[in-house]
Protein backbone atom coordinates (compact mmCIF):
# COMPACT_ATOMS: atom_id res chain seq x y z
CA UNK A 1 0.00 0.00 0.00
CA UNK A 2 1.17 3.19 -1.08
CA UNK A 3 1.49 6.21 1.87
CA UNK A 4 0.24 9.15 1.14
CA UNK A 5 1.84 11.98 2.75
CA UNK A 6 -0.24 14.87 4.46
CA UNK A 7 0.61 17.76 1.85
CA UNK A 8 -0.11 21.27 1.48
CA UNK A 9 -1.21 21.07 -1.76
CA UNK A 10 -3.00 17.78 -3.30
CA UNK A 11 -2.91 16.89 -6.83
CA UNK A 12 -5.33 15.66 -9.47
CA UNK A 13 -2.11 12.45 -9.70
CA UNK A 14 -2.56 11.94 -6.14
CA UNK A 15 -6.23 11.68 -5.91
CA UNK A 16 -6.28 9.40 -9.30
CA UNK A 17 -4.02 7.27 -7.57
CA UNK A 18 -5.80 7.11 -4.35
CA UNK A 19 -9.15 6.30 -6.27
CA UNK A 20 -7.47 3.64 -8.45
CA UNK A 21 -5.51 1.97 -5.63
CA UNK A 22 -8.61 1.71 -3.29
CA UNK A 23 -10.41 0.36 -6.06
CA UNK A 24 -12.57 3.42 -5.79
CA UNK A 25 -14.72 4.31 -9.19
CA UNK A 26 -15.06 8.25 -9.83
CA UNK A 27 -18.23 9.62 -9.76
CA UNK A 28 -17.25 12.79 -9.41
CA UNK A 29 -14.24 15.42 -10.97
CA UNK A 30 -11.01 15.03 -9.88
CA UNK A 31 -10.34 18.50 -10.50
CA UNK A 32 -13.22 19.64 -8.54
CA UNK A 33 -12.16 17.40 -5.81
CA UNK A 34 -8.88 18.86 -5.88
CA UNK A 35 -10.02 22.82 -5.57
CA UNK A 36 -12.15 21.82 -3.01
CA UNK A 37 -9.45 20.04 -1.07
CA UNK A 38 -7.30 22.60 -1.31
CA UNK A 39 -9.54 25.68 -0.70
CA UNK A 40 -10.95 24.03 2.84
CA UNK A 41 -7.59 23.12 3.32
CA UNK A 42 -6.35 27.04 3.32
CA UNK A 43 -9.85 28.30 5.07
CA UNK A 44 -8.76 25.81 8.02
CA UNK A 45 -5.34 25.05 8.04
CA UNK A 46 -5.94 21.49 8.18
CA UNK A 47 -4.27 18.70 5.36
CA UNK A 48 -6.64 18.48 2.48
CA UNK A 49 -6.06 14.93 2.24
CA UNK A 50 -7.60 14.66 5.26
CA UNK A 51 -10.55 16.68 4.35
CA UNK A 52 -11.00 14.52 1.14
CA UNK A 53 -10.99 11.37 3.15
CA UNK A 54 -13.34 12.92 5.15
CA UNK A 55 -15.85 13.17 2.28
CA UNK A 56 -14.64 10.05 0.79
CA UNK A 57 -14.54 7.82 3.02
CA UNK A 58 -16.37 9.21 6.20
CA UNK A 59 -12.77 9.10 7.74
CA UNK A 60 -12.42 11.28 11.32
CA UNK A 61 -9.95 13.96 11.88
CA UNK A 62 -8.93 14.32 15.34
CA UNK A 63 -7.42 17.41 15.21
CA UNK A 64 -10.53 19.44 14.15
CA UNK A 65 -13.23 17.35 16.44
CA UNK A 66 -15.37 15.98 13.28
CA UNK A 67 -16.99 12.62 14.56
CA UNK A 68 -18.11 12.60 18.50
CA UNK A 69 -19.77 8.42 19.29
CA UNK A 70 -19.23 7.46 15.23
CA UNK A 71 -21.60 10.67 14.03
CA UNK A 72 -20.84 13.78 12.83
CA UNK A 73 -20.37 16.80 14.86
CA UNK A 74 -21.27 20.03 14.24
CA UNK A 75 -17.89 20.64 13.00
CA UNK A 76 -18.05 17.78 11.04
CA UNK A 77 -21.08 18.72 8.98
CA UNK A 78 -19.62 22.33 8.09
CA UNK A 79 -16.83 20.80 7.01
CA UNK A 80 -18.40 18.68 4.63
CA UNK A 81 -21.02 21.04 3.52
CA UNK A 82 -18.32 23.56 2.79
CA UNK A 83 -16.30 20.99 1.16
CA UNK A 84 -19.31 20.55 -1.15
CA UNK A 85 -20.02 24.13 -1.72
CA UNK A 86 -16.55 24.52 -3.10
CA UNK A 87 -16.51 21.74 -5.47
CA UNK A 88 -20.41 23.01 -6.80
CA UNK A 89 -18.15 26.36 -7.04
CA UNK A 90 -15.86 24.75 -9.37
CA UNK A 91 -18.38 22.78 -11.30
CA UNK A 92 -20.04 26.33 -12.28
CA UNK A 93 -17.12 27.87 -13.30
Amino acid sequence: MKVYTTTKRLTVKVIRDYFNEQGYEARHSFKGLKYASNELAKETNLSPLDLLLLVIENRPIDEAYTHSYGFHTRNGRHLIETFANYYRLFENR
